[in-house]
């Protein structure tokens, strides 16, 4: 059934989709992954000239100078599991580099100009390039002067250069300079105007990419409060016994000042035994929250815990999560 919903909802996106602006390439999904499911956008392209942040939306998810998006995977065992990276347009290859380990940058040292990793370099033609950074290591499956097609796997999603997490980083450029695929070379639209384009991607895409300001990446049930990066949890902590504490932990994106922010865990009979409700101070692009108490004197009843996180602006969800772990 999903297939035979989804066909002609692309067919009828892709007749409605303008001619690329500047002859530029129409741009489809970089990465074999559902959005908002096995990955999601982390961060994108900053348009404030500043010190400050602003996303083609005029929100916040993004940080001071991001040159394009972040595409990022929620666990480490996804960056070993491998998604693939693709070509998100025909091209030929310029310039690739495969041998840099897969290494928080907090973890290793000079990164000695290698910021980008193990990267891609595709050029499309009439000034436009598009980049692929932060590759796993040793998996790029293309070389320069290559063609590629679009949709060409050209490697993994991995967690090489200046990168915290696993994630591709894609940057488009035109004659040089970067360019939002949100956007392309027009100019942005007012922060209130209801005016929506598919920018540089195809029209299936930009549904794809729907805008996010909120999400969570991923939580779990554990019985010590787990690291804020994601490298330093691997495997993800889980709870330790009955007698241990009980704590729901979440990592999101997009938290703001003044959110509302509800914790809850069920024990086995579906009855709480922990909630806690309280106002988001500060938020950020990065939010790492957590609750959770001590275990009773007799100790946690053996069975199924169900922990619960929503994140609410202005009454609305915004984001929220559901995770169990076993207690024996």
């Amino acid at each position: 059934m999903m297939h035979m919903f989804i066909l002609p909802l692309s067919m009828a996106f892709a007749a409605l989709q303008p001619l690329p602006p500047d002859g530029a390439p129409a741009l489809n999904l970089p990465v074999d992954c559902i959005v908002g499911r096995s990955c999601l956008i982390q961060k994108l392209f900053d348009h404030d000239p500043g010190p400050g942040r602003r996303d083609y939306r005029c929100g916040q998810l993004t940080t001071n100078g991001h040159d394009g998006i972040d595409i990022r995977l929620r666990t480490m065992a996804d960056m070993r599991a491998g998604f693939a990276v693709l070509a998100a347009a025909p091209g030929t290859v310029l310039r690739t580099r495969n041998g840099e380990p897969d290494v928080s940058v907090n973890n290793r040292g000079a990164l000695d100009g290698r910021d980008a990793g193990n990267a891609v370099v595709i050029d499309h033609g009439g000034g436009w390039q598009t980049q692929y950074s932060h590759l796993r290591q040793a998996s790029i499956a293309v070389r320069p002067g290559q063609h590629v097609s679009g949709g060409e796997r050209i490697g993994l999603i991995g967690l090489s250069g200046n990168s915290e997490f696993p994630h591709l980083h894609f940057t488009v450029r035109h004659l040089g300079r970067a360019v939002d695929p949100f956007v392309g070379t027009a100019p942005l639209p007012p922060c209130n105007s209801e005016v929506r384009t598919t920018g540089l991607w195809t029209a299936v895409t930009a549904h794809l990419l729907g805008y996010e300001p909120s999400a969570v990446i991923t939580g779990g049930l554990a019985s010590a409060v787990p690291p804020k990066a994601v490298t330093d949890r691997d495997p993800p902590p889980m709870p330790n016994g009955r007698h241990a504490p009980l704590i729901l932990w979440v990592d999101a994106i997009g938290a703001r000042a003044g959110d509302y922010q509800a914790f809850s865990i069920a024990g086995p009979d579906g009855q709480i035994v922990h909630e806690q409700q309280s106002v988001v101070e500060g938020g950020g692009l990065s939010w790492f929250a957590y609750s959770g108490k001590r275990a009773p004197a007799a100790g946690w009843p053996a069975g199924r815990y169900t922990g619960r996180y929503v994140l609410k602006r202005e009454n609305a969800i915004v984001a929220r999560i559901e995770t169990t772990a076993m207690i024996k």
